[in-house]
């Protein structure tokens, strides 16, 4: 999204790298997963009662892995990323009990010790820094939110877990870009995440047969599939958070099965969007299901040529399976307030009914504090002078009006010109990669992607999400390839 100087993704005969041997990365990986091992034993024979520390033993030997891993092939930390990201939206890393520790935060740490390191080393050569538009734009908008934290949070403590997120994941994009440069890399990456994502469904996949769940015929299978996978790889304390995983993978496997010209791969990437579909319908997400609508429309206006036609067909497709299956036709009217004698119906309507009363609660909160909002991370907390029908602390479910409450005039406006930023940044990419035919789809479907992920912020505080900044460090490096001119 910004011209500057590219970065090497392969070695170019100059500094550490040419010194270091592969069997140093190799060795390094070796020792973390024994050491892994060793601590996992210990903790399952209750030997590491009372001195959890030791689980942080294997850090110093990944370190050393990622540092020498890095060093050789630097689109490592980017990869170990897409994968943090998923295991993030997925269940994140809670059973260390550490509190706000993600893996995306483990590797930004990891990733800014790499570059500094990178940096002192005599001998290399260092290219310059590379500095996204849209991230610089976030930065305003994160360094209100951080003052407005420390000046009115309801509280200390929980302002700074939420403010985290904001201030923090510019910078995460920032700083995974410098180990990007070749847009073929970058293309792998992206098709590299849709594989990733399915690590949930595999982990399910693993249990059930553990459980030995597969059992009957092959319909049964099937049912007890879906509904292990979703119980699995679903089992969020907010279903969103898999609904924006989706948001993004479910178009780049689309696209890549109508780029590829092997009818095999063809149908194992559809089939494999089919499956995440399925998913889909099973979180019984009336958001999800409207959001996901929303990115195929994107395709479509987004395309040109071939994959618009291609687009639409999926709108189409989409719609029909919607409206055919009796669990997702009756959600979908209940957007529309008509009630229907349908199972979960009533659930439907009581969630619809609830989230109207947050967002009245919100819009009142603006209205009284019109410029600079009530506090960064305050609507839950001072939710309850507004309502008493709300028990518990809660957020507005829709990042545009939870923005206003907290922050004001003054916060929204700064997140409309990022927003703005992001938007013409994101044109201007797909003008120049419009008609090559290995880029332009793999940028039309993580543009789409970004746009279901804008419009789903209508029904949900999507501002602590990891992943649309590492898939940002990968797009702004897709660029036209010589040749590939359609």
């Amino acid at each position: 999204m910004t011209s500057a100087s590219l970065i090497p993704d392969t070695p170019s005969g100059d500094g550490i790298q040419d010194r270091l041997p592969a069997w140093l990365f190799i060795a390094s990986l070796a020792l973390v997963g024994g050491l892994t091992l060793a601590v996992g034993a210990l903790a399952h024979w209750g030997a590491l009662a009372g001195v959890e520390w030791l689980a942080i033993l294997p850090a110093l030997p990944l370190g050393v892995a990622l540092f020498v891993g890095t060093c050789r092939w630097p689109s490592l930390i980017v990869h170990l990323s897409l994968v943090g990201v998923v295991l993030d939206q997925w269940e994140g890393l809670k059973f260390t009990g550490v509190p706000f520790l993600t893996a995306t935060k483990i590797l930004l740490l990891v990733a800014v010790l790499i570059l500094i390191l990178r940096g002192v080393i005599p001998g290399r050569k260092n290219p310059p820094l590379l500095l996204p538009a849209t991230a610089l734009a976030h930065l305003p908008f994160s360094l209100i939110c951080l003052g407005s934290a420390l000046a009115f949070a309801y509280s200390w403590r929980s302002g700074l877990r939420w403010v985290i997120a904001p201030v923090t994941l510019p910078f995460l994009a920032i700083v995974l870009t410098q180990f990007l440069s070749d847009p073929r890399t970058a293309a792998r990456l992206v098709r590299a995440f849709a594989l990733y994502s399915f690590i949930p469904v595999a982990a399910a996949g693993i249990e059930s047969v553990i459980q030995r769940r597969f059992s009957g015929a092959a319909l049964e299978i099937l049912i007890y599939g879906v509904d292990d996978i979703f119980r699995v790889a679903g089992s969020f304390d907010n279903p969103n958070d898999f609904v924006v995983l989706l948001l993004f993978s479910v178009p780049i496997l689309l696209l890549w099965a109508h780029q590829t010209p092997k009818w095999s791969a063809r149908i194992l990437l559809l089939s494999g969007a089919a499956l995440q579909g399925m998913i889909l319908v099973k979180t019984y997400s009336r958001s999800g299901y409207v959001s996901m609508a929303f990115t195929l429309l994107a395709v479509a206006l987004l395309g040109r040529g071939r994959i618009r036609r291609f687009g639409l067909l999926l709108c189409l497709v989409g719609a029909l399976g919607m409206l055919a299956l009796p669990d997702t036709r009756n959600r979908l009217i209940t957007l529309a307030g008509i009630r229907t004698e349908s199972a979960g119906v009533s659930q439907a309507l009581a969630s619809l009914n609830y989230r109207k009363q947050l967002l009245q609660v919100a819009w009142w909160e603006f209205i009284d504090h019109p410029i600079l909002g009530i506090g960064f991370s305050n609507v839950g907390p001072r939710a309850k002078s507004y309502s008493t029908m709300l028990a518990h602390k809660s957020t507005a479910e829709n990042t545009y009006l939870e923005i206003l409450a907290e922050l004001g005039m003054v916060g929204i406006t700064a997140y409309l010109f990022f927003l703005g930023v992001a938007w013409t940044a994101m044109r201007r990419g797909l003008e120049r990669c419009r008609g090559d035919s290995e880029i332009g789809p793999i940028f039309v479907a993580l543009a789409a992607g970004y746009c279901g992920f804008a419009f789903n912020s209508l029904f949900d505080t999507n501002l602590p999400d990891n992943l649309p900044w590492v898939l940002l460090a990968v797009m702004v490096h897709l660029k036209p390839l010589a040749g590939n001119r359609t």
